[in-house]
């Protein structure tokens, strides 16, 4: 998984057939990854059922709960179910995430739900905490440069 070699992870996790014989910590990532790989293929159920299972299991590292928890938020925000989306991004940055990167998109996301939301003063400031961090990904620059075109004309 780590250098890329999708097919050859599914092919990995498709020879376990009893995962309810791992370890608790190593099912835990058992499923987190099959959720990875759900979320690849834009199968967001089957993602989010993977996830869920990994993350009641307990995650081994806590930063990794944090990313775990991010995903399940951008899961519920893929399927418009923004409260519930916003909920799992709000305790993604409660446990910590893993570096500024995660950071800043959990806060753009949280901006935008609030930007949905019509709750301005709370869009800006997620959106200036996210831009505070300096994000050099290129997805998550080019979304605060698409942002910042607006949020300069919202009230509030």
């Amino acid at each position: 998984m780590e250098t890329g070699d999708v097919e050859g992870a599914e092919k990995v996790l498709g020879t376990i057939k009893f995962p309810n014989l791992l370890y608790k910590p190593i099912r835990s990532v058992y499923y987190t990854l099959k959720g990875n790989l759900a979320m690849m293929k834009q199968d967001f159920d089957g993602a989010e059922k993977n996830m869920k299972k990994g993350l009641d299991l307990g995650m081994p590292m806590k930063e990794a709960e944090g990313a775990s928890l991010l995903q399940m938020g951008m899961i519920s925000m893929q399927k418009n179910d923004l409260k519930q989306g916003e909920s799992y991004i709000r305790q993604a940055l409660r446990k910590g995430l893993p570096d500024k990167e995660n950071q800043a998109a959990a806060y753009l996301q949280l901006c935008s739900i609030m930007m949905t939301k019509r709750e301005f003063r709370a869009a800006k400031d997620f959106f200036r905490k996210a831009k505070a961090l300096k994000p050099t990904t290129a997805q998550i620059v080019d979304q605060i440069k698409q942002i910042e075109k607006y949020i300069s004309r919202m009230p509030g």
